[in-house]
């Protein structure tokens, strides 16, 4: 690695520079101001964590809102699942993501119906879904993610709320596809507009629907998805580690597009993500040392009933962290 990627980087770019300064004269780029434009802003996330047992595959999810300026969540009891063994962890994890996503905007629904006043929602995760979203767990989970999706949406649109999905790590090349650029190179927009754009720069919006499209005639999973959904990407931070962000909005939010990506850009004063993310982030996490906890004390209990705790073998190489 030592010499292979300092070898790839040298040979890669100066196309990649070429394709950043295509970006920045074929691409409407609008400069952001740092202002909060937004008094009653709600954050939603989710988080999940998978406990591999040598029996069964077992899962926690969860989702929860943090609003601003209270400081106060919102949440529904966590769900939980398993599998077999024999079933195929890489099915199970795609089966997890998608379950995690319609239990985020279950939660959003459940808290915009008792919750009145809210000007900006702010969800963690996309509200335009790749091709992928349409073969990722089983189709009464995809479904699931549908109909939340859906009903969030009209929720939001029926309560006047401004709603915006925050992509904090984009691997997508809508905007390569929507460009035309697909042929000239592999590479993501995010790190192509990480070489593009300047701190507080954004671009114009675009359809990744039709971007999707362009490339493979169809867009299968966003089809199911009752309202348009645009998108823009802004640099949020000058850290070179960090790319930009990209922006999902709904076509009744796009009245507020510049309040939005203002908004953003003037909250994230932290890993280049907006307060009210960071902080729903920080509040549902589901970490390893909250499984450990959980399986030791499984470990207690099933050793006090039966004394059989080899019944709660982890699977083999999962048992480091679990004793942590």
């Amino acid at each position: 690695m030592l010499e292979e990627v300092p070898h790839d980087i040298e040979r890669n770019m100066p196309k990649v520079m070429e394709l950043a300064t295509r970006l920045r004269k074929e691409l409407p780029l609008f400069g952001m101001k740092k202002r909060e434009a937004f008094k009653f802003v709600t954050g939603v996330d989710a988080g999940s964590q998978i406990l591999m047992l040598a029996s069964k595959h077992y899962a926690i999810i969860s989702a929860l809102t943090y609003s601003l300026p209270s400081g106060s969540c919102f949440f529904h009891t966590p769900e939980s699942l398993s599998y077999p063994l024999s079933f195929p962890g890489a099915r199970f994890r795609g089966i997890v993501s998608v379950r995690r996503e319609a239990r985020l905007y279950e939660t959003a629904c459940s808290f915009l119906e008792g919750n009145p006043g809210v000007d900006l929602l702010l969800i963690d995760g996309p509200l335009a879904f790749s091709n992928l979203w349409g073969i990722t767990g089983r189709e009464q989970d995809r479904q699931r993610l549908i109909n939340g999706v859906n009903r969030f949406l009209e929720l939001c649109m029926d309560k006047d709320v401004v709603v915006a999905g925050i992509v904090k790590r984009p691997s997508a090349r809508y905007l390569v596809y929507y460009m035309g650029l697909n042929e000239e190179t592999e590479l993501s927009d995010s790190f192509l507009l990480l070489q593009a754009l300047r701190s507080g720069e954004r671009t114009d919006i675009f359809s990744p629907r039709t971007a999707l499209r362009y490339v493979s005639r169809a867009s299968t999973f966003m089809d199911a998805i009752h309202c348009p959904i645009y998108s823009f990407y802004g640099r949020f931070s000058n850290d070179w580690s960090i790319p930009p962000v990209r922006i999902d909005l709904p076509v009744f939010s796009l009245g507020s597009l510049d309040d939005i990506a203002d908004y953003c850009y003037g909250t994230s004063f932290w890993m280049g993500i907006p307060h009210a993310l960071v902080r729903a982030d920080e509040e549902v996490r589901i970490s390893k040392k909250f499984m450990s906890d959980v399986y030791m004390e499984i470990v207690s209990r099933i050793g006090r009933k039966t004394g059989k705790v080899s019944l709660l073998a982890p699977y083999w190489g999962e048992g480091i962290w679990m004793g942590a």
